[in-house]
C-alpha cells in the first residue's frame, strides 16, 4: 500500500526512460523481470507489473518475453547446460513456430545486452519487441526455404546462418515483403504487415516507428551474427539468459553484495528513488543531496551486480555501463563534503570504479544494520 501511494504521487514520471536513460539505466529496458516489459512501467504497482507476464499489443506476436514457454519441457531446466540441452533437442509443431520461437530469444538477449538502442522506444518497447520479433521470424523462414532448411519440427533452423535472415531486414520496404511473402504465413504476422505499413504511410512520427522497428530487427540479427555463424551457435547465450532470469528472481545476493537484499527488490529501490528525483526535478529543484546519493549508489550496485550474473565478460554494454554508473557514484562523492565517504579519495579507486561500489555498499549496509 504504501508503494502504491508512492506511485500515485509521482504519477507515470517512470515513462521518462528515454528521456533520462542514464537515471533509469539499462536493467529498465534489459533485465527488467517482464523482459520487455518497460510499458508497464506507469502503472501503480511496480512489483507486480515486473512479476506478471507482459500481454501484447493488438495485433502483434506474443511479447518476445514468453519465447521460452514455446519450448516444452525448458520449465524443469535451471542450468545453463541443462538448458541449452533443452534448446538444442527442441522440436516444433511448424517451422513458422521455431522462428517464433529464436525470435523471441534473439530480441530478448539484445534487449539486456544492449539495452541503449531501445531507448528511444522505452515507454513501449513491448510493442516494438513483438513487431521486431515478428519480422525477424519472417526472415528466418523465408532464409530458410530458400537455403532448403525449412524441415517440419524447425530444427534445421539451427544451421541457418545469421547473415542471411539479416539481409532481408536492409530496409522497411524488404523486411515487410518478407512477412508477406509466402502463402501460409500465420494471420499475426499479416497483422504486424499491415501495422507497419499503415505506419509508414502515416505522419512523421508514424514512419519513424515503423522504420525504428525494421532498423531495431535488423541491429538484433547483426549482433548475434557478430557473436555466432549460425543460429545454433546462439543458443548457450540464450541459455545463459533464461538462467540469469530464474537467478534475478530466486537467487540470495552471494559475492560482493552477499546479504544485500534480492535483485528485484534493489531494482524497485532504484526505480523508487529515480522517481522521487524526477519529482524534485520536474518541480524545479534537485533534490536533497543524501537522496541523490542514495540513488547513485543503489544504481552503480545494481548496474554491477547485474554484469555480475553473466559470464565473463558479460554480453553488449553491461559491463561498460557498470563502469559508467560505478564512476559517476565516485566522482559524485569526491565533491561532497561528508566526511564518513573520505576514502573515495584513495588512488586505487581510480582504475577499479566497480570496487568502489562495492565497498561503499557495504558501508552503506553496516549503517543500516546498526540503525
Amino acid at each position: 500500500m504504501r508503494k502504491n501511494l508512492i506511485w500515485a504521487a509521482v504519477g507515470t514520471t517512470a515513462v521518462v526512460a528515454a528521456v533520462l536513460f542514464w537515471t533509469v539505466g539499462p536493467v529498465k529496458a534489459g533485465l527488467a523481470l517482464g523482459g520487455l516489459a518497460t510499458a508497464t512501467l506507469a502503472t501503480a504497482n511496480i512489483r507486480h507489473a515486473r512479476r506478471r507476464d507482459a500481454a501484447g499489443p493488438d495485433g502483434a506476436a506474443a511479447p518476445p518475453d514468453r519465447w521460452s514457454h514455446l519450448i516444452s519441457g525448458l520449465a524443469d531446466a535451471s542450468t545453463p547446460p541443462q538448458i541449452t540441452a533443452c534448446m538444442e533437442q527442441a522440436r516444433f509443431a511448424t517451422v513458422w513456430d521455431a522462428a517464433r520461437t529464436w525470435a523471441g530469444g534473439l530480441v530478448l538477449w539484445h534487449v539486456t545486452a544492449y539495452p541503449s538502442a531501445w531507448t528511444a522506444r522505452a515507454h513501449d518497447a513491448a510493442a516494438y519487441g513483438a513487431w521486431a520479433g515478428d519480422l525477424i521470424a519472417a526472415a528466418i523462414v523465408d532464409s530458410a526455404r530458400e537455403d532448403g532448411l525449412d524441415t517440419g519440427d524447425g530444427n534445421a533452423l539451427l544451421g541457418l546462418g545469421l547473415d542471411r535472415p539479416a539481409s532481408r531486414l536492409t530496409d522497411l520496404r524488404t523486411a515487410l515483403a518478407a512477412l508477406t511473402r509466402d502463402a501460409d504465413t500465420p494471420t499475426r504476422y499479416i497483422e504486424t504487415a499491415q501495422h507497419l505499413s499503415a505506419l509508414a504511410a502515416g505522419d512523421a512520427d508514424q514512419q519513424a516507428a515503423a522504420l525504428f522497428t525494421a532498423g531495431i530487427a535488423r541491429q538484433v540479427l547483426a549482433a548475434h551474427a557478430d557473436e555466432g555463424t549460425v543460429l545454433g551457435d546462439r543458443i548457450p547465450a540464450l541459455a545463459q539468459w533464461e538462467a540469469t532470469r530464474t537467478i534475478w528472481h530466486h537467487r540470495p545476493a552471494h559475492g560482493p553484495y552477499r546479504g544485500a537484499r534480492p535483485l528485484a527488490d534493489q531494482s524497485e529501490h532504484v526505480d523508487l528513488l529515480a522517481a522521487a528525483l524526477l519529482h524534485h526535478r520536474q518541480a524545479g529543484s534537485t533534490g536533497p543531496p543524501r537522496q541523490e546519493r542514495a540513488y547513485r549508489l543503489h544504481r552503480a550496485a545494481l548496474d554491477d551486480r547485474v554484469a555480475l550474473l553473466w559470464p565473463d565478460p558479460p554480453p553488449g554494454e553491461l559491463a561498460a555501463l557498470a563502469d559508467q554508473s560505478a564512476r559517476r557514484l565516485l566522482e559524485w562523492d569526491r565533491t561532497q563534503p561528508d566526511a564518513s565517504r573520505a576514502d573515495c579519495h584513495q588512488a586505487r579507486w581510480y582504475d577499479r570504479p566497480r570496487e568502489y561500489v562495492r565497498h561503499a555498499y557495504r558501508q552503506d549496509m553496516a549503517v543500516d544494520a546498526e540503525a
